[in-house]
């Protein structure tokens, strides 16, 4: 199979000579790059590298992408909340401070691309989640504290 390429050359924009086509060096700076994940093999174009420039685009697959991924960060989170075994201050803190990293990544990568409701909104649901375990924190420190006060 023969690799196609887009060529963007930031320099020469009056390049003629290209067989598949010419794209702005400057909006690919602007687009949303990543890599898809299609574990599905066949007979076709296989992509390695994407970026998205169009907006309308960059916000329906960011929205797509972010919900799968905070679904699936939110069951994860909840199984660690509702686990009887987990009864380590050390491991909650942990949890607390993977939590505030992916509100992190969430505002630095997604803020630019997404409108500020969405990301409002995303922000919301994994302060709750925050929340829920930091309560759990406070009443496991709570507890060791009035143990070791008897």
């Amino acid at each position: 199979m023969s690799e196609r390429y887009y060529v963007c050359d930031k320099d020469n924009k009056d390049n003629k000579d290209l067989i598949y086509g010419y794209l702005d060096f400057h909006e690919l700076e602007k687009g949303f790059k990543f890599k898809p994940q299609n574990k599905i093999s066949y007979d076709g174009v296989e992509i390695s590298n994407l970026v998205l420039v169009k907006p309308a685009l960059i916000k329906k697959v960011l929205k797509k992408k972010t919900k799968k991924k905070l679904d699936a960060y939110i069951a994860y989170l909840m199984a660690m909340l509702n686990d009887s075994d987990d009864d380590d201050e050390g491991s909650l803190a942990l949890i607390i401070d993977d939590i505030d990293r992916y509100k992190n990544m969430i505002i630095n990568k997604y803020s630019k691309f997404l409108d500020k409701a969405y990301i409002r909104s995303l922000l919301k649901k994994v302060t709750v989640i925050e929340k829920n375990f930091q309560d759990k924190l406070d009443e496991l420190v709570e507890e060791k504290t009035h143990y070791r006060s008897r």
